[in-house]
């Protein structure tokens, strides 16, 4: 059985800085630290995924700057495959993200190299789509981008997983590619025009969201868990207690690691449970990818059947 994960999304620079509280609108927050990372939602899920065991291959792209050997780098030395990452003209995507003492954040994107992340870059890719099981995508790079893996991703009889954030209106045909999507509950929300804030309003959400096209929906809520909702059923996926530290990537260790169990044939409900473990990791440590689990720390926490 095909095990490989492809992830087709954005590569930025975070810029983190760690306050004692976020800033409200027009006030300066002093008496913080800062530290740089690599990052991006397509990047962090495929650092996450190769810590987890999967034979990962990366498309995106990143500038011709002094940020853009660093951030392949950060790939490389988690052992994704590169090949078909693309240095094009100009800066790297960089995020500037800001950390709360509780672990909440705030963060704005500048997207940089990833708009050139164009669906013929993808298209150019299409041999590694049937070598692998699983494609992992979201929303940092071009729409028709994300709509050309996606329709690869269908051709070629792979699981898709799509994380839409940051949220962005989307088509009827593209939801139709889409096999599973994990909003959190702020992009539920904006998904259907249902507040998502309990898990009732998340299970109509979710109801709503397969009736647009997706066969699996699973919410992220937070410290509360995951709402699932597919064929196998609608279940509560309670997250592991952590001390918060840093949410930045915990949806990215929460779509990789569900990913990676997908790959090994794990049942799609088990799966949710072993991603919200994975996510609940990343909040305990600081950073994006740095915050990230390893195989054998994901086994640690939850019992993997694979």
């Amino acid at each position: 059985m095909k095990k490989g994960i492809v992830v087709a999304g954005s590569i930025n620079i975070d810029m983190v800085f760690s306050l004692p509280r976020l800033p409200l609108q027009g006030e300066t927050v002093s008496g913080g630290s800062f530290a740089a990372h690599p990052g991006g939602k397509g990047a962090n899920q495929a650092v996450a995924a190769a810590r987890l065991g999967a034979p990962t291959v990366f498309l995106g792209c990143v500038g011709e700057d002094s940020w853009g050997d660093f951030l392949l780098a950060g790939l490389q030395q988690a052992g994704v495959d590169c090949s078909y990452v693309t240095k094009v003209p100009g800066p790297s995507g960089c995020a500037g993200i800001y950390v709360a003492a509780g672990g909440e954040n705030m963060i704005a994107v500048a997207t940089g190299a990833n708009s050139h992340t164009t669906p013929e870059k993808v298209i150019r890719a299409r041999e590694v789509f049937s070598t692998a099981r699983v494609l992992m995508t979201q929303l940092e790079i071009p729409v028709e981008t994300v709509a050309a893996a996606l329709e690869l991703a269908k051709s070629a009889g792979l699981i898709s997983i799509l994380d839409p954030a940051p949220v962005k209106a989307l088509t009827p045909e593209m939801l139709s590619l889409v096999d599973y999507i994990t909003p959190n509950a702020l992009e539920a929300s904006e998904l259907t025009g249902i507040d998502v804030h309990c898990w009732n309003t998340a299970d109509q959400a979710a109801r709503k969201l397969r009736s647009m096209g997706p066969e699996t929906v699973i919410i992220t809520m937070g410290k509360q868990g995951a709402f699932f909702s597919g064929p196998q059923g609608h279940v509560r996926i309670l997250a592991p207690r952590v001390v918060a530290v840093d949410s930045t990537a915990a949806g990215d260790a929460f779509n990789a690691a569900l990913a990676v169990a997908l790959a090994q044939g794990t049942e799609p409900d088990i799966a949710a449970d072993i991603a919200a473990a994975a996510g609940a990791l990343a909040v305990s440590r600081a950073g994006a990818q740095p915050s990230l689990p390893t195989l054998e720390e994901l086994a640690q926490v939850v019992k993997l059947p694979w």
